[in-house]
């Protein structure tokens, strides 16, 4: 059997994603206390990437929006020819 490259390339993808989000789940289920301390600066720094992440796809959404309405424009249609 012959098996597409592209789509042998996104299988692989997709498992290194699942085993990613095992290892990461199972690290938190058997994590230990750990005696840190965390300065203001950490705070600060956390703060500035939450708002870092909300302004860029706000800014995304922004640059993609006439894509976005015709893509759910096209999913309605798509949707309400086949119901």
């Amino acid at each position: 059997m012959v098996v597409y490259k592209g789509r042998e390339v996104k299988m692989q993808f997709i498992f290194l994603v699942i085993i990613s989000i095992f290892v990461f789940l199972i690290s938190g289920i058997f994590a230990q206390k750990a005696y840190a301390y965390l300065d203001p600066g950490t705070g600060s720094y956390i703060f500035q990437v939450i708002i870092a992440v909300v302004i860029g796809g706000l800014f995304a959404i922004k640059q993609f929006w006439t894509k976005i309405v015709l893509f759910l424009k096209n999913l309605g249609s798509r949707w309400g020819k086949n119901g």
